[in-house]
């Protein structure tokens, strides 16, 4: 069929250049200035349909008759990208098996796999639990083609909880945690009161008493965070500002300001579908602020876990931080490790157009204490040791937060955002009764 249509268009073409020729030749010649020279004699050229009355169109045969025999397609259903994990959890039907449904790497049913693909086999949907851990081993072993694994907004809407996925961007966020009891905790906030660390020394009490902390802590940070992102690999550093207002005061003032620790450290994603993302990050805290007035905790160290982020629905999204806290060196009871899951589930609530969406999160932060001690609030009176006091043990405690937030994006460059946290067991001690949180991010 092509040498058909190649055979053709030469011969037009070559008609065509022998009718031009014969024009010019039969014109007369005139010598230069002549006059009254009579103009050549029209020449009708015929039409291409007259050359070659029966020269085929393209619209009246179809594709398999013009594409080259040589030339193979590759294999697949016109369902691709139309997979039932691209609804998310909540959109996956029942007692179905996936590979029967969508084409999800160039397989159909009945058919032979294209060329470099593998064969997947589905996995039946029955119950909500089957169908979740089936929707799971569908995205690993038979991923949507069709999809392509980026960031997005849905993905990155919680305020204390991380996005699994890296992308460059800076981020200013101001902070107050409010009513910041049993601050000494594992040593993660602050350092012990002396002479057991380097932390704050309350003031002197009525009558010469002493306390062994002050009742509670207001700290109001201003932070300024970085993160460079190449593919699936981001690089991040966060550097904050602090103001600590105690209770009572301290023996040298109320409080102070500064510099608190700085974290750097590494996040990446390692797998990516629809319908699950799967992250890894590796932070370090190190010990920049001043330990006497709460702005630091003395010690160095490090945060690592794994960063989920599972899509529910076209608009629903799930954000999972299971992450281990490490801290090396510190005054023994006090430094140990705890186990930090954080929680963020974030839906679009409205938007003006796509690119102007507004989303609002539940977040939930838990802070299980797998080790360490803590001063517990004492008034010793004038004439005690306040070593009199005995830190108490920490394992098996836990601080626990949740509360609501809302973002608006303004296309995907940059985003604003508000969110508060309480606290769920005030009576153990918190990180803030209350957290206030907003947000502005600008990607690039």
């Amino acid at each position: 069929m092509n040498r058909r249509v190649t055979r053709s268009l030469n011969a037009l073409v070559g008609r065509w250049f022998l009718a031009t020729l014969l024009a010019f030749a039969g014109r007369p010649v005139t010598s230069h200035g002549q006059e009254g020279a009579a103009p050549p004699a029209p020449v009708d050229l015929p039409l291409p349909n007259q050359i070659i009355p029966d020269l085929p169109t393209l619209s009246s045969h179809p594709l398999a008759e013009i594409m080259d025999g040589n030339i193979t397609p590759v294999s697949g259903c016109a369902s691709c990208g139309s997979a039932p994990l691209g609804g998310g959890l909540g959109g996956m039907p029942r007692g179905a098996s996936g590979a029967s449904l969508y084409d999800p790497v160039g397989c159909c049913p009945g058919s032979e796999c294209g060329q470099g693909r593998t064969t997947c086999y589905g996995c039946e949907h029955d119950g909500f639990v089957a169908r979740m851990l089936c929707g799971v081993y569908e995205c690993l072993a038979c991923p949507d083609p069709c999809y392509e694994p980026g960031w997005r907004p849905i993905m990155d809407i919680g305020f204390f909880t991380e996005c699994a996925r890296p992308i460059s961007q800076q981020r200013v966020r101001m902070t107050a945690f409010q009513n910041m009891t049993n601050y000494t905790r594992n040593s993660y906030k602050m350092a012990a009161t002396p002479p057991w660390g380097i932390g704050p020394q309350p003031a002197v009490g009525k009558n010469g008493s002493l306390s062994t902390v002050a009742p509670s802590v207001n700290i109001y940070e201003a932070s300024l965070y970085t993160e460079i992102a190449a593919g699936n690999v981001g690089v991040i550093l966060d550097v904050p500002f602090l103001l600590t207002d105690f209770t009572g005061g301290l023996i040298k003032g109320s409080g102070g300001s500064g510099f608190g620790n700085i974290t750097t450290g590494i996040k990446s994603t390692i797998f990516d579908c629809e319908l699950l993302q799967i992250g890894w990050k590796t932070v370090t805290n190190l010990p920049v602020g001043v330990t006497m007035v709460g702005l630091g905790n003395g010690l160095t160290s490090m945060e690592i876990g794994g960063l989920i982020g599972v899509k529910v629905s076209e608009d629903t999204y799930l954000q999972v931080n299971l992450t281990e806290w490490i801290p090396f060196g510190g005054l023994m009871p006090f430094p140990g490790a705890m186990f930090i899951t954080r929680l963020s589930l974030n839906h679009k609530v409205w938007q003006a157009n796509p690119k102007i969406p507004v989303y609002m999160n539940l977040e939930y932060a838990g802070y299980f204490f797998q080790a360490g001690s803590y001063l517990p609030y004492a008034v010793v009176d004038s004439g005690t040791s306040i070593t009199s006091v005995l830190p108490l043990n920490s394992s098996g405690g836990s601080y626990q937060q949740l509360g609501p937030g809302i973002r608006m994006f303004m296309t995907e460059k940059m985003d604003a955002g508000f969110a508060a946290q309480f606290s769920l067991n005030p009576e153990s001690g918190s990180w803030g009764d209350q957290q206030y949180r907003v947000d502005f991010r600008f990607r690039y």
